[in-house]
């Protein structure tokens, strides 16, 4: 997806895969909201089908005990798989550092876009160190694990 990103950036169909974009985002809220639905009533019909076999409030009561177990799962998993607490100095630091980055890029963007369209041959060098950068990043962060 990126790839296709940047393809449509330097080919001047950005706006079209946006458009696409958005209207692939307001069709998977819908799934995500009928998938929601269907799932509390399949929870219903479970609850329905054990309050008929064991009543309704040891019904309640195993629901209320599985929902706290798959609480606490998730809850370790998070905080197993959150990354380890860092300096809030430096983490501010780095973010202000993004901040300005992206503001300055803003500022320069229109003459980087007037210059791109009359040389479309100026984007093939800085693409090429981005994707050797981000390939070397990569590389990086697996050896570091």
């Amino acid at each position: 997806m990126p790839f296709a990103l940047i393809t449509r950036l330097l080919t001047g169909e950005a706006g079209l895969y946006f458009t696409r974009l958005k209207n692939m985002v307001v069709w998977y809220a819908i799934m995500g909201v009928f998938l929601l639905v269907m799932a509390i009533f399949l929870l219903i019909a479970l609850y329905s089908w054990i309050a008929g076999a064991v009543g309704p409030i040891l019904a309640a009561l195993i629901f209320a005990g599985a929902f706290l177990v798959l609480s606490l799962v998730a809850f370790l998993l998070g905080r197993i798989s959150g990354q380890p607490p860092r300096n809030k100095d430096e983490d501010r630091l780095q973010r202000d550092i993004a901040s300005i980055a992206g503001v300055t890029a803003m500022a320069n963007a229109p003459q980087l876009m007037r210059l791109m369209q009359r040389k479309r041959g100026f984007i093939i060098v800085p693409a090429a160190i981005a994707g050797f950068f981000g390939l070397y990043k990569a590389i990086a962060a697996l050896r570091d694990r």
